[in-house]
């Protein structure tokens, strides 16, 4: 993790992409219906992949660059931004894991160079984010059905071992430069490759994302969110980098 560390702060283009992104919804979201929420005790931990983001530690949908904002308080116009935000994420995961990638191999990264990414995958990102969401909302309304309470928390098990086994998939579509189905294909590979490795990685993203968000909830304030947005961008940041790094390992031995 130590060279992760030093890969990060030597390349801050990688840092200031996801603060960029998370003021803009901070600042949106206060735009449509102010600060909500008060202080809890609350966890939510994090198995997403690509640019990090504070939303996805926090259970109050304070930024408009998740889906849960779009909730009953809000009205039906307040969705634009929401939908145009979720497609400027998309636009930046390719060109954020396109710059890990880069930042790895000890090449430049640069806005063009993220850009030119973005432009390339953002179509594949807004499909997967459809299957997965579609995927989510089906297996856990069944179980629900059939099981109640105890579906729903099956279902959340099944999604967790999932994800475990597919956590390489959107690295997959910019490395490998694959389409979704061989994508999860490849990120299989990748794990069996590296199970323990990957699974280490793993476990210290649910525990870092764990402690960052029960911090932010307890401590839940506009300034408490101002201060974690950097904070997560560069935990989450050097996790990022590891996994990349072991991606390539994988690939590099194959």
């Amino acid at each position: 993790m130590k060279k992760s560390f030093r890969l990060l702060f030597r390349n801050p283009l990688i840092i200031i992409y996801p603060i960029i992104l998370d003021a803009l919804s901070f600042i949106i979201g206060l735009m449509i219906v102010g600060f909500i929420g008060v202080p809890s005790l609350s966890v939510r931990l994090i198995l997403e992949m690509g640019i990090p983001s504070v939303s996805y530690v926090s259970n109050i949908p304070q930024l408009i660059n998740q889906m849960q904002f779009m909730g009953d308080t809000v009205t039906v116009r307040a969705w634009i931004p929401v939908i145009l935000m979720l497609l400027l994420m998309a636009f930046a995961q390719g060109g954020y894991i396109a710059s890990l990638r880069n930042i790895v191999e000890d090449t430049p990264i640069s806005m063009g160079q993220f850009m030119k990414d973005g432009k390339k995958h953002w179509v594949r990102f807004i499909f997967l984010f459809m299957i997965i969401t579609a995927a989510k909302t089906a297996i856990t309304t069944l179980l629900a059905a059939f099981l109640g309470i105890i579906g729903v928390f099956l279902s959340l098990i099944i999604f967790v071992v999932l994800r475990f086994i597919f956590i390489y998939v959107e690295y997959c579509i910019v490395v490998d430069q694959l389409n979704i189905d061989a994508a999860f294909r490849q990120s299989r590979r990748y794990f069996q490759a590296s199970s323990y490795n990957t699974s280490g990685i793993i476990i210290v993203m649910m525990i870092s994302s764990g402690v960052i968000s029960l911090l932010l909830h307890y401590l839940w304030s506009p300034a408490a969110l101002v201060m974690a947005i950097p904070i997560c961008t560069v935990v989450m940041g050097v996790i990022q980098i590891a996994f990349m790094q072991q991606l390539l390992s994988n690939k590099a031995s194959t």
